[in-house]
């Protein structure tokens, strides 16, 4: 009901204006050759304007995107290149390093175990020596106490002889100095 009342408002309104009571004027049969040109003569011009004014700045700017994506994209890849250039390169100088390193570590150990060999010989050679000076002394003093035993126990037995069975000589003979 509202709908039809506004149809009709709208179909008196179209009258006092002058209007015909025809209908839309783009759906009216007699204005479609009119309309014809003028869709041709606008699309024509539509179509100039885009195609020699704005599709050649899209496309210069497409193009323009495309060339800066493709040069960024070589440069990544050259400078992904050299990354792993200089890891390879970094790692072969941290094997070189660690190998210097060993080297030096093995040269050291080398050298303090030569020094350590080296004094251990000649504190071999030293106690060496004074065991040598020390049975040297030993014997000395084995063959000056062996020297002494003949007289010590000749001594001794004059001695024992002396007081078991006493001689005709009663009376005791007085040491003599240097025997026991």
């Amino acid at each position: 009901m509202a709908l039809q009342e506004a149809a009709q408002q709208a179909a008196g309104a179209a009258a006092e204006h002058g209007g015909e009571a025809g209908g839309f004027p783009p759906f009216d049969p007699a204005l479609f050759a009119s309309q014809l040109v003028w869709f041709a003569l606008s699309f024509i011009a539509l179509y100039v304007i885009m195609s020699r004014f704005v599709l050649p700045k899209v496309g210069a700017t497409l193009a323009a995107r495309a060339g800066t994506i493709e040069g960024d994209l070589d440069q990544a890849a050259k400078k992904s290149a050299q990354a792993e250039s200089a890891r390879l390169s970094m790692e072969k100088e941290v094997a070189k390093a660690r190998a210097d390193a060993r080297a030096m570590v093995d040269a050291a150990r080398a050298e303090v175990q030569a020094k350590l060999a080296a004094e251990q010989e000649a504190a071999e050679a030293r106690i060496g020596e004074r065991i040598r000076v020390a049975e040297a002394r030993v014997d000395a003093a084995k063959q000056k106490a062996l020297a002494e035993v003949p007289a010590l126990a000749d001594g001794l037995a004059r001695d024992i002889a002396d007081r078991i069975a006493p001689s005709a000589q009663s009376a005791p003979r007085a040491r003599v100095v240097g025997e026991a």
